[in-house]
């Protein structure tokens, strides 16, 4: 029983719509957040973590949304991960006019390829139990 797993064009699709999907997730989440900051008196803190939460979600609902084909989730869902985090980290940088990175920025990223590599898992799981009810 060799199997040769082959990485075709439906999976990066997939990859690329996911990553699309969380970073458009992210945006309009932060966006909303942002009002909600203006508003009100938050903390740093506070801003801190619901940040990363929006992100995590983000990664998390863009990997359930955006895998179509019920195969090679983990691949899938850190190549996700690693695309938001690139295009994300991209975007921020040319809005702040700011492109360091610092321990906080990789703790993040860390985080976030983690979440991803189970979301994928988790994803194409869902969509294989879906495709046996049919």
């Amino acid at each position: 029983m060799d199997k040769k797993l082959k990485f075709g064009k439906d999976d990066l699709i997939d990859i690329v719509k996911s990553s699309l999907i969380a970073v458009v997730s992210s945006l309009v989440l932060i966006l909303v957040f942002a009002i909600i900051i203006k508003f009100t008196g938050i903390e740093d803190k506070i801003i801190l973590v619901i940040n990363m939460v929006i992100k995590s979600l983000s990664v998390v609902i863009g990997i359930l949304f955006g895998i179509k084909n019920a195969r090679l989730g983990a691949v899938k869902g850190l190549a996700s991960g690693v695309l938001f985090v690139l295009v994300t980290y991209i975007l921020f940088a040319i809005i702040n006019l700011d492109g360091k990175i610092d321990l906080m920025m990789v703790i993040d990223s860390l985080i976030i390829m983690a979440e991803s590599l189970v979301s994928g898992i988790i994803a194409v799981n869902i969509k294989d139990r879906k495709a046996d009810r049919r």
